[in-house]
């Protein structure tokens, strides 16, 4: 978090924005991050034009490597500031680190016309570009970012690389070595000039790179491995290129069963939902507990089994699930209505009570909080704080028979 980001956020809040914003910095300085969050997300609540707490918001679910949250944070700043350039640069990166290309590709273009002399910003398109197979366009974007930056290493890098594949060794191998220089505890660069260097036939110089590469944090990528092994094999020694092999196989397998593991999760989950609509509660739950097992990082698939314990009235597992959720996501008002309503169903009542208020400060526009919660003050013996949050209700529920029961009862306490 920068701090132009949070004078321009001082500068455009309301007073009153500008106090939770403000708050919610001192909350972050002090590194109570969620704190931080629920107070940003309070200023978003309070002015939901205000771009640089929803900024704020992504900059600390980065930091958690919550990227999911993240993500959907720049998204909203950017429906309200499609040309932020704070935004289009970090949701373009986050895209681009889970893989999704054709996610990234239109920031990027938005990007680079806002902000034409960001040299990461050219090259990250010209790596999209290059991915999808338009090699014109890559060329050309790699090029205009190193006339801005020309020690730019992704640039060098990508352009070598992009160089390389297409046959033109002469022009790409000066490109790899510079950026393996400029960045030499990079493992990237010492892996692209080890690839390059096979290709030509070169292979005890591959092979040093290659090994260099998986010293400097290349050690799971299945490529490393991969190129290793062919400079082995190059060099004849058939047992380190069967080790090198052998590794590569390992990693490979690795990585398709994280992703059979997630296909394996996304199936229960749906299970669970065609359960859900049957009413076979215990059945939906087992399911989503085998979905666990595969993403146990998931906030709302934890979410999922704490409402579905808080229904079959297994209130301990319950809160046990929500507050896993909320370490995740601390700013997801639904995650603390929940936690209140454990509270209350447990008769912990000042728990519940301080669940309900920050659930109604996240999400001042939810009639069942403010009745949850007037429920718990009044539980409390506070009728005056009962009948406030019964009021608030009915106001943003006028129909609500429930609610306006609820507020008589008060009245006459």
């Amino acid at each position: 978090m920068t701090i132009l980001v949070l004078a321009l956020a001082m500068a455009q809040a309301s007073p009153d924005c500008a106090k939770s914003f403000a708050e919610g910095l001192r909350a972050y300085q002090s590194k109570d991050l969620s704190q931080a969050l629920i107070l940003f997300r309070a200023a978003a609540q309070c002015d939901p034009k205000l771009t640089q707490a929803h900024l704020a918001i992504a900059d600390i679910y980065a930091e958690r490597s919550n990227d999911g949250e993240a993500l959907a944070a720049l998204l909203q700043a950017l429906r309200i500031e499609p040309t932020n350039v704070l935004a289009l640069g970090a949701a373009s990166n986050l895209y681009l680190k889970n893989g999704l290309h054709l996610k990234a590709l239109p920031l990027l273009e938005t990007l680079v016309t806002v902000a034409p002399d960001s040299a990461d910003a050219l090259a990250n398109l010209a790596a999209v570009y290059a991915a999808s197979g338009k090699r014109e366009e890559a060329e050309r974007q790699f090029r205009r970012a190193l006339q801005l930056q020309p020690e730019h290493f992704p640039s060098l890098a990508g352009l070598g690389n992009l160089l390389a594949r297409a046959g033109d060794d002469a022009a790409a191998m000066p490109l790899l070595r510079k950026a393996s220089r400029l960045q030499p505890q990079a493992y990237e660069g010492h892996f692209l000039v080890g690839s390059a260097l096979n290709r030509l036939g070169q292979f005890d110089e591959a092979r040093r790179e290659l090994e260099e590469a998986v010293k400097l944090g290349g050690g799971d990528e299945p490529q490393v491995f991969y190129q290793l092994a062919r400079a082995w094999g190059g060099l004849g020694n058939a047992a380190e290129r069967r080790a090198a092999l052998a590794r590569f196989s390992e990693l490979t397998k690795k990585e398709k069963d994280n992703n059979e593991s997630n296909r394996q999760a996304t199936a229960l989950i749906d299970e669970a939902r065609a359960l859900l609509a049957t009413g076979d509660l215990e059945e939906a739950a087992r399911r989503l507990e085998l979905a666990r097992q595969a993403r146990s990082g998931d906030a709302t698939l934890l979410f999922r089994l704490a409402g579905l314990n808080f229904d079959l009235q297994r209130y301990d597992v319950a809160r046990e699930y929500v507050q896993a959720a909320i370490s995740i996501s601390p700013s997801t008002w639904l995650y603390h209505y929940l936690l209140g309503l454990v509270e209350q169903r447990t008769k912990h009542l000042p728990d519940a009570r301080a669940s309900l208020e920050i659930a109604a400060k996240l999400q001042p526009t939810e009639a069942p909080v403010f009745n949850a919660l007037g429920q718990v003050l009044l539980e409390q013996g506070d009728r005056n704080g009962a009948v406030a949050a019964f009021e608030k209700a009915v106001k943003l529920a006028p129909d609500d028979t429930a609610f306006r029961i609820n507020l008589d009862s008060a009245r006459r306490y």
